[in-house]
């Protein structure tokens, strides 16, 4: 759903050749937005569950249990590059204390939470305006932090991120 998503999203963007419709780029970003949530649950399920299709049933019913506000949360904290003491009780710490949380990780997070965002004023606020530069940008940003995230090796802390997407209110109030 990704790909169709993110291609909906470029075409909505470039449809009207001189002045966009802000309608167009309302749902541009929208498209952008529900992009990155989709891929983002169905990592989380892949990992959760794996990937074969005989796992399918079980993934898409995992995928229902995944609130956006609760991944918001979650995306901000590991946008920021840092996570509550609570969070993170007993996993590995660098030298400093720290628990290192891999750029690209960071990266897509920062992205779902400012898509969010964005989309929250695309379908909220009437007063907002898009430029069709900036939706493009925050398309081109998504597809690149999504090619990192992917392209990041299988780790234990990509996969607690992921965990953290629908596991994050229970984590934080520990």
């Amino acid at each position: 759903m990704y790909e169709d998503l993110i291609a909906q999203a470029e075409t909505l963007a470039t449809l009207d050749a001189k002045k966009p419709k802000q309608a167009s780029l309302r749902r541009t970003v929208s498209s952008a937005y529900y992009a990155v949530f989709h891929y983002l649950v169905q990592e989380a399920c892949n990992a959760q569950l794996g990937s074969q299709h005989g796992q399918a049933p079980y993934r898409h019913a995992l995928g229902r249990a995944f609130a956006h506000g609760v991944m918001k949360q979650a995306c901000v904290s590991y946008g920021g590059g840092t996570l509550k003491e609570a969070v993170i009780k007993g996993l590995p710490r660098d030298a400093s204390g720290r628990y290192l949380i891999p750029q690209p990780i960071q990266d897509l997070a920062s992205t779902f939470a400012e898509l969010q965002e964005k989309r929250h004023l695309a379908d909220y606020d009437r007063s907002e305006r898009f430029k069709r530069a900036d939706v493009l940008t925050s398309i081109e940003q998504a597809k690149n932090h999504v090619a990192n995230f992917t392209a990041l090796a299988a780790s234990e802390d990509k996969k607690f991120f992921l965990a953290c997407l629908w596991a994050w209110k229970e984590l934080t109030n520990r």
